[in-house]
């Protein structure tokens, strides 16, 4: 990623860090970091799309007057919560400062964050390939459902689509949620091309979501291991479908993991039909 779309993106992790302390919720540093970098994203995209919206279209200097608008909430956040914010800060420093062995050391956390990490950052990376031979999609939902997001973002950066209408359906006013891909259509402006767009747009959001069900899950059941496990519940739900993976390393050996023979929970021949919610529902909606 060229680096002013890198920074757009981490600006406006930061500006939801100080978003949080709006708030009023008491919340730790990690949970800040982690959920700010949600709340980041959806204060940039509703602050660039008001001015968008009044001169119909997606400009830099919409996008430029919006973020600013965005980092100002954020900074305006830290300086009403600078206290709180210190006091943050020793409380992080101190958990982090344990011995890992310790009750209330938070290494659950970073090992949920690199272990789902790397394979948002793999999933990604082969989301969208430009080859000689044309664009590849790494996935059969990236092929399907991320078309309409590149033409949802496609609209907004190229086609003056305000108020939003389905571009594909025109005259119909656009009930989709659509400002993930607004957000996308800004980094297009900020140098970004419109498959690239699209990957950042879930890489922010995706690279994030394992820590906040992680934190979340923290919050409910007082328990390190119940919130590692209900992550991996979540992201790794699928039914049975297990059963047929085993039944095929058994007569394919360990070949059979290059190239899948299968769709392991969607079998309609036996009437298996329970969708991984991260690749039947979190990356075709993108949020």
């Amino acid at each position: 990623m060229e680096l002013a779309p890198a920074v757009f993106l981490a600006a406006s992790a930061a500006a939801g860090f100080g978003v949080t302390y709006l708030s009023g919720v008491p919340l730790g540093l990690e949970e800040r970091v982690l959920f700010g970098s949600v709340l980041g994203a959806m204060a940039t995209a509703a602050a660039t799309f008001v001015p968008s919206l009044v001169v119909r279209d997606v400009t830099l200097p919409t996008v430029a007057l919006g973020f600013a608008i965005a980092i100002a909430l954020g900074a305006f956040g830290l300086v009403v919560g600078r206290t709180r914010l210190r006091a943050d800060w020793r409380e992080a420093r101190g958990r982090w400062s344990m011995p890992v062995g310790a009750s209330g050391h938070p290494w659950p956390l970073l090992a949920v964050m690199v272990v789902c990490g790397a394979w948002t950052i793999h999933f990604l990376h082969q989301a969208y390939v430009y080859t000689p031979a044309g664009l590849y999609a790494g996935y059969i939902n990236v092929w399907g459902d991320w078309a309409v997001h590149l033409s949802f973002a496609g609209s907004f950066a190229y086609g003056h689509n305000f108020p939003p209408e389905y571009p594909i359906d025109a005259g119909h006013r656009m009930g989709y949620p659509f400002m993930i891909d607004f957000l996308a259509a800004d980094l297009v402006r900020v140098g970004l091309s419109l498959t690239e767009s699209i990957t950042a747009t879930s890489a922010m959001l995706g690279l994030a979501f394992p820590g906040v069900l992680y934190l979340a899950a923290l919050r409910f059941a007082a328990s390190r291991v119940v919130a590692a496990v209900a992550v991996f519940v979540f992201l790794l739900s699928g039914g049975l479908g297990f059963v047929y993976l085993l039944s095929d390393l058994q007569h394919g050996g360990l070949a059979a993991l290059e190239h899948l023979p299968r769709e392991y929970t969607l079998n309609r021949d036996v009437n298996l039909q329970w969708l991984n919610p991260v690749l039947a529902y979190l990356v075709p909606q993108r949020s």
